[in-house]
Protein backbone atom coordinates (compact mmCIF):
# COMPACT_ATOMS: atom_id res chain seq x y z
CA UNK A 1 0.00 0.00 0.00
CA UNK A 2 1.30 3.43 -0.97
CA UNK A 3 0.30 6.32 1.26
CA UNK A 4 1.30 9.80 0.13
CA UNK A 5 1.38 13.00 2.18
CA UNK A 6 2.32 16.58 1.41
CA UNK A 7 5.23 17.57 3.62
CA UNK A 8 7.60 20.38 4.49
CA UNK A 9 11.22 19.32 4.18
CA UNK A 10 13.99 21.11 6.05
CA UNK A 11 17.44 20.33 4.72
CA UNK A 12 20.30 21.23 7.06
CA UNK A 13 23.81 20.73 5.77
CA UNK A 14 27.22 21.36 7.25
CA UNK A 15 30.49 21.19 5.37
CA UNK A 16 33.69 21.69 7.32
CA UNK A 17 31.96 23.90 9.91
CA UNK A 18 29.85 26.00 7.48
CA UNK A 19 26.11 25.38 7.92
CA UNK A 20 23.12 26.04 5.66
CA UNK A 21 19.39 25.40 6.01
CA UNK A 22 16.73 25.30 3.28
CA UNK A 23 13.02 24.44 3.33
CA UNK A 24 11.03 22.86 0.50
CA UNK A 25 7.48 21.67 -0.07
CA UNK A 26 7.30 18.06 -1.19
CA UNK A 27 5.77 14.65 -0.85
CA UNK A 28 6.45 11.66 1.42
CA UNK A 29 5.36 8.12 0.64
CA UNK A 30 6.15 4.50 1.47
CA UNK A 31 6.47 1.84 -1.17
CA UNK A 32 7.37 -1.75 -0.37
CA UNK A 33 10.34 -1.61 2.04
CA UNK A 34 11.38 1.99 1.32
CA UNK A 35 10.40 5.54 2.23
CA UNK A 36 10.55 8.18 -0.49
CA UNK A 37 10.75 11.96 -0.21
CA UNK A 38 10.24 13.95 -3.40
CA UNK A 39 10.70 17.71 -3.82
CA UNK A 40 11.86 20.37 -6.26
CA UNK A 41 14.49 23.00 -5.62
CA UNK A 42 16.09 25.81 -7.63
CA UNK A 43 19.36 24.87 -9.36
CA UNK A 44 20.91 28.03 -7.89
CA UNK A 45 19.38 29.41 -4.69
CA UNK A 46 17.87 32.84 -5.36
CA UNK A 47 18.14 32.61 -9.19
CA UNK A 48 14.76 31.64 -10.73
CA UNK A 49 16.32 31.62 -14.23
CA UNK A 50 18.82 28.88 -13.36
CA UNK A 51 16.21 26.14 -13.69
CA UNK A 52 14.75 23.56 -11.37
CA UNK A 53 16.05 20.30 -9.92
CA UNK A 54 13.68 17.46 -9.01
CA UNK A 55 15.05 15.44 -6.10
CA UNK A 56 14.04 11.94 -5.04
CA UNK A 57 15.36 10.61 -1.73
CA UNK A 58 14.93 6.91 -1.01
CA UNK A 59 15.57 5.58 2.49
CA UNK A 60 15.60 1.98 3.60
CA UNK A 61 17.44 0.56 6.59
CA UNK A 62 21.20 1.05 6.18
CA UNK A 63 20.83 2.68 2.74
CA UNK A 64 20.00 6.13 1.39
CA UNK A 65 20.00 7.21 -2.25
CA UNK A 66 19.54 10.68 -3.70
CA UNK A 67 18.74 11.16 -7.38
CA UNK A 68 18.52 14.68 -8.80
CA UNK A 69 17.26 15.50 -12.30
CA UNK A 70 16.83 18.79 -14.13
CA UNK A 71 19.30 21.67 -14.47
CA UNK A 72 21.62 19.60 -12.26
CA UNK A 73 21.90 15.82 -12.50
CA UNK A 74 23.44 13.74 -9.76
CA UNK A 75 23.25 10.40 -8.04
CA UNK A 76 24.63 9.56 -4.62
CA UNK A 77 24.33 6.35 -2.63
CA UNK A 78 25.04 6.16 1.09
CA UNK A 79 25.59 2.83 2.85
CA UNK A 80 26.96 2.87 6.39
CA UNK A 81 30.61 1.79 6.41
CA UNK A 82 30.87 1.56 2.61
CA UNK A 83 32.36 3.71 -0.13
CA UNK A 84 29.90 4.14 -3.04
CA UNK A 85 30.26 5.64 -6.53
CA UNK A 86 28.12 8.48 -7.82
CA UNK A 87 28.23 11.47 -10.16
CA UNK A 88 27.42 15.16 -10.52
CA UNK A 89 26.65 17.02 -13.77
CA UNK A 90 25.73 20.66 -14.31
CA UNK A 91 26.05 23.01 -17.30
CA UNK A 92 29.48 24.13 -16.04
CA UNK A 93 31.06 20.95 -14.64
CA UNK A 94 30.84 17.19 -14.49
CA UNK A 95 32.65 14.69 -12.27
CA UNK A 96 32.49 11.25 -10.73
CA UNK A 97 32.44 11.09 -6.96
CA UNK A 98 32.47 8.61 -4.12
CA UNK A 99 30.81 8.81 -0.72
CA UNK A 100 32.17 7.08 2.37
CA UNK A 101 29.28 7.01 4.85
CA UNK A 102 30.25 7.41 8.51
CA UNK A 103 26.73 7.77 10.00
CA UNK A 104 23.21 6.99 8.74
CA UNK A 105 20.27 7.12 11.14
CA UNK A 106 16.53 7.62 11.33
CA UNK A 107 15.34 9.84 14.22
CA UNK A 108 12.14 10.95 15.88
CA UNK A 109 9.66 8.63 14.24
CA UNK A 110 6.75 8.15 16.64
CA UNK A 111 6.31 4.61 15.39
CA UNK A 112 8.29 2.38 13.08
CA UNK A 113 7.48 -0.83 11.35
CA UNK A 114 8.95 -3.68 13.39
CA UNK A 115 11.69 -6.15 12.60
CA UNK A 116 14.25 -5.42 9.92
CA UNK A 117 11.84 -3.00 8.24
CA UNK A 118 12.68 -0.03 10.54
CA UNK A 119 10.74 2.56 8.52
CA UNK A 120 8.71 5.50 9.81
CA UNK A 121 4.96 4.97 9.89
CA UNK A 122 4.07 8.55 10.74
CA UNK A 123 5.38 12.09 10.65
CA UNK A 124 7.53 13.86 11.73
CA UNK A 125 10.89 12.13 11.37
CA UNK A 126 14.45 12.96 10.35
CA UNK A 127 17.15 11.20 8.39
CA UNK A 128 20.67 12.15 9.37
CA UNK A 129 23.92 11.15 7.73
CA UNK A 130 27.60 12.03 7.69
CA UNK A 131 29.95 11.23 4.87
CA UNK A 132 33.29 12.01 3.33
CA UNK A 133 33.08 12.91 -0.34
CA UNK A 134 35.91 12.01 -2.69
CA UNK A 135 36.48 13.47 -6.15
CA UNK A 136 39.32 11.89 -8.16
CA UNK A 137 40.36 9.97 -5.02
CA UNK A 138 40.88 13.26 -3.14
CA UNK A 139 38.68 13.98 -0.13
CA UNK A 140 36.74 17.17 -0.85
CA UNK A 141 35.05 17.46 2.52
CA UNK A 142 33.21 15.96 5.46
CA UNK A 143 29.47 16.54 5.11
CA UNK A 144 26.82 16.31 7.84
CA UNK A 145 23.24 16.36 6.52
CA UNK A 146 19.90 16.29 8.31
CA UNK A 147 16.63 16.00 6.42
CA UNK A 148 13.61 16.75 8.64
CA UNK A 149 10.20 15.76 7.25
CA UNK A 150 6.96 17.03 8.78
CA UNK A 151 3.35 17.36 7.70
CA UNK A 152 2.79 20.40 5.53
CA UNK A 153 1.29 23.32 7.44
CA UNK A 154 -1.54 25.10 5.65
Amino acid sequence: MTESRKVTITLESALDGNSQSHSYEGEWFRKEKSVFIRYSEPAIEGDPNAGEVRTLVRYRPNELSIVRRGAIQSEQLFMLGHRQKGFYRSPVTSFSLETDTKQLALHGSQATAGGADQLPLQLPFSIEWQYEMYVSDQMSGLFHIRLHIQEEMN
